[in-house]
């Protein structure tokens, strides 16, 4: 569609009133009014409403979107009993650090476990929960409330009855609305998988966004593709039809490098160790020798791909242009190396790569994780004091 600029038609509706005066019935003239009216009503629909931008996202919203981390372990993978520990986590120092890398926004990760019953949030968790976002907000900080989910809902599983995840949502839009209207962001899950059955997700995903309108029409709200939020599936997704959405993907690229030494993903990465970035045939060949027969061929091929900073322009350029083409805004939700047994000059490198890149593209981003080691890693001392890793400090957020 072509977008015409009001002024524009305006003045020339001005220009052509004088030679068309003379004769006010003329047809022709009453035709062009009226497509001159068209065109206006055009520019109306698609013009942003002052303070959003065109997807109706609030402009003082993505002003905060912009560097961000995830919180991992205050209310995700923690013991959902332990209402101390929910309390006590975040300390002054946390504060202190956010401000030391300019942070934004934080998505707070809250698991299944500790907020989910049965389609409804737990009372006690979820004054917990907001405890929490107060604390972030007075800290200037926007907040995506994640429901994260690691497979343990079985959303996808077949003929699922997922009407207990819409009234979740419903209850937390009841909850929370005419409340931190611009700086409370709804994630409605982590990662939703639905390998085999992605339309599932999408129909999903759709009744549930309805949902929280029905109820809050001002929230945003972070959707995602199917198949763990990957950038290929982002690519092939439709956009939902309703505005002031914001689109999630996540980067672990590439895969063998970030993830090896990780025992969660497989026989394979867990065998991996000493994986270099970028890749190449020369690099390889120094280190294959500490990996299992069996899985030298999958490194030989990593060597060969020459795999380095163009790569990972490549990856995220194509959700970049997925956002562009579809006049919608995109986050990047996650991404992270593993330090377990990957070399520390690799890692350095990688991060190095993932802030140019993302710095060149513009794209808001939260690291996987504040307080976790793919990440920053955070540890607190018994005296209360932060201590964060020096890498990730120095090559992504060029923090001392």
């Amino acid at each position: 569609m072509m977008f015409v600029n009001r002024n524009i038609l305006v003045n020339a509706l001005s220009k052509c009133n004088g030679k068309w005066k003379r004769d006010m019935n003329n047809v022709v003239f009453s035709r062009w009014i009226g497509i001159v009216a068209l065109g206006l009503a055009a520019v109306s629909a698609v013009s942003a409403a002052p303070g959003q931008n065109a997807n109706g996202v609030p402009d003082s919203l993505m002003k905060k979107l912009t560097r961000g981390v995830n919180i991992t372990h205050w209310f995700g993978y923690v013991d959902p009993t332990d209402t101390n520990a929910m309390k006590s986590y975040l300390v002054e120092d946390d504060l202190q650090a956010f401000k030391k890398i300019n942070l934004g926004f934080v998505r707070l990760c809250v698991s299944p476990g500790v907020i989910y019953r049965n389609g409804a949030p737990d009372p006690t968790n979820l004054s917990l929960v907001d405890t929490g976002i107060d604390k972030l907000e007075n800290a200037g900080l926007a907040v995506l409330w994640d429901l994260h989910d690691n497979g343990e809902m079985k959303l996808d599983a077949p003929n699922q009855d997922n009407s207990g995840f819409v009234r979740f949502w419903e209850a937390l839009a009841q909850h929370y609305k005419g409340r931190h209207e611009r700086t409370l962001v709804f994630e409605l899950v982590n990662e939703p998988i639905f390998q085999q059955n992605p339309e599932v997700w999408y129909k999903l995903q759709q009744q549930t966004v309805e949902a929280v309108r029905k109820i809050d029409r001002a929230r945003t709200i972070l959707v995602s593709s199917s198949g763990w939020n990957g950038i290929d599936t982002l690519a092939a997704m439709k956009p939902l039809p309703e505005k002031n959405l914001i689109y999630s993907f996540h980067c672990y690229d590439p895969f063998l490098y970030t993830h090896q030494g990780a025992t969660w993903t497989g026989e394979q990465q867990k065998a991996m160790r000493d994986i270099p970035f970028p890749s190449s045939p020369e690099a390889v060949a120094a280190m294959i020798d500490k990996i299992p027969e069996q899985y030298r061929d999958s490194v030989r091929s990593y060597g060969e791909q020459r795999l380095g900073k163009p790569y990972l322009q490549s990856r995220l350029e194509k959700a970049k242009n997925w956002a562009v083409e579809n006049k919608v805004p995109v986050l990047l939700g996650e991404f992270g190396s593993y330090p377990l047994v990957a070399p520390k000059d690799a890692r350095a490198r990688w991060f190095d790569a993932m802030r140019e890149v993302i710095g060149d593209l513009g794209l808001p981003n939260a690291i996987w994780g504040y307080d976790d080691s793919f990440g920053l890693g955070r540890e607190k001392s018994a005296d209360g004091k932060v201590n964060l890793d020096s890498l990730t400090l120095e090559h992504f957020f060029q923090a001392p």
